[in-house]
């Protein structure tokens, strides 16, 4: 009798430590992807990451403007208003604003040409950013911008 009170105790306390190995297990599969996702960059997040394309409520040189970044994707209508547009993101200036004739200036930052244009579906006048080009006004586009198409 003795000896199944010990072999049901020792298998109580390896099921005890079973599951607390599959609890610590399961805290740290859950951890490692949040710990990833928390230093993860990505678009529409109000910052000018690596890789995005952004325009800019202020122009170049003018620092405090919200910013509307964008992965590298057409986008034939920025849209004029809320909710349906897109806006500026982060703390800056004109944070919320609809991007659709508010953007002064833009920086690519991706490995495409970016052209912003002064209508819908990329039509009439445009601005062109090169691939990983430095920040600049929008000339053409600067209060018109209402498409963004990505070119090669």
């Amino acid at each position: 009798m003795r000896s199944l009170v010990g072999k049901s105790g020792a298998v109580a306390a390896s099921t005890r430590t079973a599951r607390a190995v599959a609890i610590v297990g399961a805290v740290v599969a859950l951890a490692i992807p949040l710990a990833g996702t928390a230093h993860a960059t990505g678009a529409r997040d109000g910052s000018c990451d690596d890789g995005e394309f952004c325009l800019f409520y202020y122009p170049t040189g003018v620092s405090g403007g919200a910013v509307s970044d964008f992965a590298v994707a057409n986008i034939p209508n920025l849209g004029p208003t809320q909710p349906t547009c897109y806006e500026f993101r982060g703390s800056g200036t004109g944070s919320g604003l609809c991007v659709w004739h508010n953007a002064r200036s833009a920086r690519n930052r991706t490995g495409h040409n970016v052209r912003v244009f002064t209508n819908v579906n990329y039509t009439s006048t445009s601005d062109l950013f090169t691939a990983n080009g430095q920040q600049s006004d929008l000339y053409q586009a600067k209060f018109l911008d209402e498409s963004i198409k990505f070119v090669t």
